[in-house]
């Protein structure tokens, strides 16, 4: 390998570290094994339910949530099938180069072109490497060295142009790259077997994967994309869109629909000289005293406007992190805490519960509680519903 001997003695420390007491690593090791092995239901796949134990706030992307790079600190692909696009390439580049982490979990000869733009080539193997070892100067990771990884891959990594740290390798084949671009961090690992259910299964890849998740910082927003990476620019439409409004007969529906509808809306008016005040069909004032009583009976107005104000935060919040909106107030809050919404100031917490009120509330404090729904949206980045 180019350049191996030069680089392995510089192996560069992390900008982004957090401190975890490390008496806590054993025991999440241990629940990754324990959640990839067991039996039972399996919800999702098995690299998100991990980081979510993880406490981290996973935004999976896909055809129908596509990725929003603006609104992650790190981006993790892993087992992509396809390759991005070019400017899909230049937008992670420039993701990474801006403060973002980039982690990239495979070896399909489709990224090459993103391992080029880091002065990286996918090399194939002539024997197949099942396990890689730790560059043992100046580890990464020195709370909890792993000594030996199964990466099970056919490729290896070479670095050209630029110095980057080896991790891992088996003699000369690096399967694990780490390097600066900017100010970010790009993690290149040259096997997606590691990180999948039989991969984690093994302990040296579940500490691997904790040990690279705590150079991140607590509660970081992570950009999950696996098998493929969807943007805007590359989102399949939506095939019921597609089926009404790009083929003869879909507009042929829409458009008798839409006659259908102006018929039943304009079949009950009525068009001509306006009524006489004095004519007979004129509604009884019982009728009216009874339509007024209806509207004062609904009392205090500003407990509708509080109620409109919490469900509309309560739908933006279950849009973002993908929960139910109608669930009462205290299991909403376990969602929230269960997707790592919840904040340790409990900030968001104060907040749903104050707007959970129902006594009468004062002119002023309903002021203040829209200010703080606002000010939290913008805090945390969360669009209004369209």
């Amino acid at each position: 390998m180019r350049g191996t001997e030069n680089i392995r003695t510089a192996p560069p420390n992390p900008t982004r570290r957090i401190t975890r007491t490390s008496i806590f690593a054993p025991v999440l090791i241990v629940l990754a094994c324990f959640l990839v092995s067991c039996d039972g239901p399996r919800y999702g796949p098995v690299l998100e339910q991990v980081l979510l134990k993880l406490k981290f706030r996973v935004a999976e992307i896909s055809a129908d949530y596509p990725a929003r790079l603006d609104r992650y600190d790190v981006l993790f692909l892993h087992a992509l099938s396809k390759a991005p696009t070019e400017t899909e390439v230049r937008d992670i580049q420039n993701f990474v180069n801006t403060g973002g982490t980039l982690i990239v979990a495979g070896a399909n000869e489709g990224l090459a072109d993103l391992y080029l733009v880091y002065d990286l080539e996918l090399q194939e193997l002539t024997k197949r490497m099942l396990f890689s070892q730790r560059i043992p100067e100046g580890p990464l990771f020195p709370d909890n060295p792993v000594d030996e990884i199964r990466t099970a891959t056919d490729m290896a990594i070479e670095p050209f142009g630029r110095e980057v740290a080896v991790l891992y390798a088996r003699e000369n084949d690096a399967s694990i790259v780490t390097l600066q671009d900017g100010d970010g961090r790009a993690f290149f690992i040259a096997s997606d077997a590691m990180f999948s259910r039989r991969g984690l299964r093994y302990d040296g890849n579940a500490a691997f994967l904790y040990n690279l998740m705590s150079t991140l910082p607590r509660n970081a927003r992570i950009g999950l994309a696996e098998r493929r990476y969807y943007t805007l620019e590359t989102q399949p439409p939506n095939p019921f869109m597609s089926l009404m409004f790009r083929t003869p007969g879909g507009l042929a529906a829409v458009y008798i629909c839409l006659t259908l509808f102006v018929f039943l809306v304009l079949r009950g008016r009525r068009f001509g000289k306006p009524l006489d005040a004095a004519e007979k069909n004129r509604r009884l004032s019982s009728e009216y005293v009874h339509a007024m009583t209806a509207l004062y009976q609904k009392g205090n107005t500003r407990l509708y406007i509080l109620k409109h104000i919490r469900d509309n935060f309560k739908a933006d919040l279950a849009t973002r992190w993908r929960i139910d909106p109608n669930l009462d107030t205290d299991t909403f809050l376990d969602a929230l805490t269960s997707r790592g919404a919840i904040d340790e100031d409990n900030r968001l917490r104060d907040l749903i519960l104050d707007l959970a009120a129902s006594a009468t509330i004062s002119e002023a404090q309903l002021r203040d509680l829209a200010h703080r729904v606002e000010a939290y949206r913008d805090l945390a980045k969360i669009n209004r519903r369209k």
